[in-house]
């Protein structure tokens, strides 16, 4: 895992987390989830990544949480 990779979702995720503005909430959303479902395809094939992998799902918690929370 290079930091960069692991940066590009976790700021993607921020933005998601930060957005105040419902019309591009949905949007924000949609990219920290394609980063994150394309890193997770990304560390399938490697070793040795626990830590990211254990980020990554507490990220895909917390995505679930806006939309039922802030979506609805």
């Amino acid at each position: 895992m290079t930091k960069s990779q692991y940066s590009a979702w976790q700021n993607l995720l921020r933005e998601a987390v930060n957005e105040t503005n419902s019309g591009r909430l949905n949007e924000k959303l949609q990219e920290a989830e394609a980063a994150i479902f394309l890193r997770l395809q990304e560390l399938s094939v490697l070793q040795g990544n626990q830590q990211e992998l254990e980020a990554l799902q507490k990220a895909c918690e917390e995505l679930l949480e806006i939309q039922t929370q802030r979506l609805k």
